[in-house]
């Protein structure tokens, strides 16, 4: 049910173009690059190396996964993070590198 609502919205985008199914995780990354997907509508879980691997290929994709309860689901996407160091302690560095809360504020205000 929630697949086939995200396959409507995502097809009444002009800019976007539903290109086709692929079943099972084997021959998404080649299906997905062959057709140079904007998104990726999968229904089931996908782990994040299986993600990784599949934005690393085609960096600019999003990629949307639908709980198998039809209830909720997962946008993955590849994004660059940056985080200002101004004038730092020791401390809001390993929390800069951990990506800790404590950088958190200086993210938003990029």
């Amino acid at each position: 049910m929630l697949a086939d609502i995200i396959s409507a919205i995502v097809a009444s985008q002009t800019d976007f173009e539903l290109v086709g199914d692929v079943v099972g995780t084997a021959g998404l990354a080649l299906a997905a690059s062959q057709a140079a997907a904007d998104i990726l509508i999968r229904g089931g879980r996908l782990q994040r190396r299986q993600a990784l691997r599949l934005l690393w290929r085609a960096p600019r994709m999003k990629i949307v996964t639908i709980d198998p309860d039809g209830h909720g689901g997962v946008l993955y996407e590849l994004r660059l993070d940056c985080a200002v160091l101004d004038e730092i302690s020791p401390i809001a560095l390993v929390a800069a590198i951990r990506g800790g809360p404590e950088n958190s504020d200086q993210r938003a205000r990029r």
